[in-house]
């Protein structure tokens, strides 16, 4: 069904899908691995615990770019099955169609053959071209994985000052 152009793109998107999905790993990876060496050297350190704070600070940057590789990966897979819709439309025309259905439907499917950008879906908000990211911030993905890290990163705080937390609250004045 498919012809050897079909095929190199199917596969081009893929790769890119593939490569966001490992940025968004990445992503991950990379904001464990900052948030534990800064973990490490704010609790080897004693006047340092209050600048565990500044862990979180990577936390969410790096929160901020794995939502938006995730969101580039959305695209492309919109790209994608928008690619694939056209081009089976296009494959199966039937002979009864006319000469107008047939030039539309080829007409649509070399447009989409020559597009290459993420595909924003219908809920996502567009404003001169630029998507937000602010509705996957809080996915089922991200938001779970990041809130633990901020999650621990006050823990350590908490248990660092315990001491100066309890004297504040057993001052007698």
């Amino acid at each position: 069904m498919y012809n050897e152009n079909d095929r190199q793109y199917l596969q081009m998107m893929q790769e890119n899908i593939n490569r966001m999905a490992s940025n968004s790993a990445n992503c991950k990876t990379w904001a464990v691995t900052i948030a534990a060496g800064l973990l490490a050297i704010g609790t080897g350190v004693e006047k340092l615990n209050g600048w565990l704070l500044i862990s979180i600070l990577p936390i969410l940057v790096f929160w901020y770019l794995d939502t938006f590789y995730l969101h580039l990966e959305r695209g492309m897979r919109n790209r994608q099955k928008d690619f694939i819709n056209k081009a089976k439309s296009l494959y199966n025309l039937s002979d009864n169609s006319s000469v107008q259905e047939k030039q539309l439907a080829e007409s649509e499917y070399k447009d989409a053959l020559y597009k290459f950008a993420p595909m924003p879906s219908d809920k996502d908000v567009s404003h001169k071209g630029v998507v937000s990211t602010a509705d996957r911030f809080f996915s089922k993905s991200t938001a779970p994985f990041y809130g633990m890290l901020i999650a621990i990163v006050i823990i350590f705080l908490i248990v660092l000052n315990w001491s100066w937390i309890v004297g504040l609250f057993n001052c007698k004045g």
